[in-house]
């Protein structure tokens, strides 16, 4: 307890005299004390799992046999340390986002983390119907209902104005009726090719392992699809 109130000291010593604080080696702290940030977006054309870990001394850099693994819907992701804004972070660079996100630490001194599971929400398959005289825009996308996430609906295009909302229900259907597209200028209302962009967003965050109650992991992740529909009002 000395030795950890005192290296915090030297830390706030330090950005005090306007020293750049070095990253904290990840044998100086307990597994307890660390927190795993994770985060990935997926917009169909490749996605990057960022992973960041910190602790109450600072930002975190494997150390001393300290080994990180992650991976995906059962297969390894490949890693890779890089900075980004002066801070380590660990990279892998995927084809998308197809499944759930496990998390391993192994550690010579600690104990170690083995299979912690991170969900992560179903890839998204969107696809709209022509529109036709009076008849809605309808959407349809492989539904996930039981998801843990929220889902936002997207519909800009020149002639209109933006339509941003969230959707209640993850039901794998929905229309937009024409009257709801409003000319972005009355006097000009189109037509004009529209964007329809369909976002699962997910957060999680929980305890890294017993006893401790405090969050050790946490992650944010959005998958979106975007179609594109001819519309003349």
């Amino acid at each position: 307890m000395k030795t950890r109130a005192l290296m915090i000291g030297l830390f706030a010593l330090a950005a005090l005299a306007g020293c750049k604080e070095e990253p904290v080696r990840s044998t100086d702290v307990s597994t307890l004390d660390m927190l795993f940030s994770l985060d990935a977006s997926d917009e169909g054309n490749g996605a990057t799992v960022r992973l960041r870990i910190s602790s109450p001394l600072g930002d975190l850099r494997l150390s001393n046999g300290d080994t990180l693994r992650l991976g995906m819907a059962g297969e390894p992701l490949t890693l890779r340390a890089a900075e980004e804004d002066d801070r380590p972070v660990y990279l892998a660079e995927v084809e998308g986002l197809s499944g759930d996100i496990t998390l391993d630490l192994e550690r010579r001194a600690d104990r170690g983390i083995i299979g912690r599971v991170i969900p992560v929400p179903p890839p998204i398959g969107l696809s709209a119907e022509p529109l036709m005289g009076d008849f809605p825009l309808k959407l349809t996308w492989n539904g996930a209902p039981e998801g843990n996430h929220v889902l936002g609906l997207t519909v800009e295009g020149t002639c209109i104005k933006p339509l941003i909302r969230t959707l209640p229900n993850d039901v794998g259907q929905y229309e937009i009726s024409q009257a709801e597209l409003l000319p972005a200028d009355p006097a000009t209302p189109g037509p004009c090719p529209l964007q329809v962009t369909l976002t699962r967003n997910a957060t999680f965050q929980e305890p890294i392992a017993p006893p401790a109650t405090q969050v050790g992991v946490y992650a944010w992740f959005v998958l979106s699809r975007t179609v594109e529909v001819n519309w003349t009002p």
